[in-house]
């Protein structure tokens, strides 16, 4: 596997940019581009520090990716920063979103558009999957993180535990294991 770039500040017209085209590629869920821009075309963060950011983001309220544009672009660039963000990730979107809004209440009993839409809902599903094994490339040949991995899937579909909860309690396990050297 090539190395990567190594990760750089954007400035804030380019931080704007990068996360407008994040929240006008984002068809299907934000999180496979907000990927692909921070880290494979921009190099703002390595793959681990993107896994690090999302795990804290996931750990608080909200939307992910809205977490994650408001915690790089405070990160980056301050409060403003912050705001700039936060405003250039969900400004397509929401014009858009205002605008498939009309278009399904005239036309979401039509047949063709309900089977559409659950055509698309499988295409989301694959690429968050696909998005999922991006992210796991850090801990690929580390057993022990495909096991804490696998009791994590456990709590969230057996046990059927929060996110908040299955992240505080493999995190704990993780803080031990690393301080044992296991991971």
């Amino acid at each position: 596997m090539a190395e990567s770039p190594k990760p750089c500040t954007p400035g804030k017209r380019e931080m704007m940019l990068g996360f407008l085209e994040v929240g006008i590629s984002a068809f299907g869920g934000a999180l496979p581009w907000l990927r692909r821009v921070v880290v494979e075309r921009r190099a703002w963060l390595d793959e681990r520090e993107f896994t690090e950011v999302l795990t804290i983001c996931q750990a608080i309220p909200g939307p992910n990716v809205v977490n994650c544009a408001v915690f790089l672009g405070t990160r980056w660039h301050g409060s403003l920063g912050g705001a700039l963000a936060f405003v250039s990730l969900l400004a397509a979107p929401l014009c858009v979103v205002l605008a498939l809004v009309t278009a399904h209440q005239a036309l979401g009993d039509v047949p063709a558009v309900r089977h559409g839409v659950n055509g698309l809902a499988i295409a989301a599903t694959a690429y968050l999957t696909a998005m999922t094994l991006r992210m796991a490339r850090p801990f690929a040949r580390n057993t022990r993180a495909w096991a804490l991995c696998a009791v994590a899937v456990a709590l969230s579909l057996g046990a059927e535990w929060s996110m908040g909860w299955v992240l505080l309690s493999c995190g704990i396990v993780g803080v031990y294991a690393a301080r044992r050297r296991w991971l």
